[in-house]
């Protein structure tokens, strides 16, 4: 279990730093809350909630 922060994990979200505190405060996300100011994400939940909140496209005829 590798633990990332909120730069790594936002990076690999592909959204703003102020998003995921967003996410982070609403329980939209997994993670980890060691003090009221110590969160952390485990990088193997988050690339599984990536991956199931994936939107697939598909190609207009």
């Amino acid at each position: 279990m590798a633990l990332i922060g909120y730069k790594e994990a936002a990076h690999r979200l592909g959204v703003d730093v102020s998003t995921l505190y967003n996410w982070v405060s609403i329980k939209k996300i997994p993670h980890r809350r060691f003090t009221r100011r110590c969160v952390r994400f485990d990088a193997d939940e988050l690339e599984a909630w990536i991956r199931v909140h994936r939107v697939t496209v598909e190609p207009t005829p």
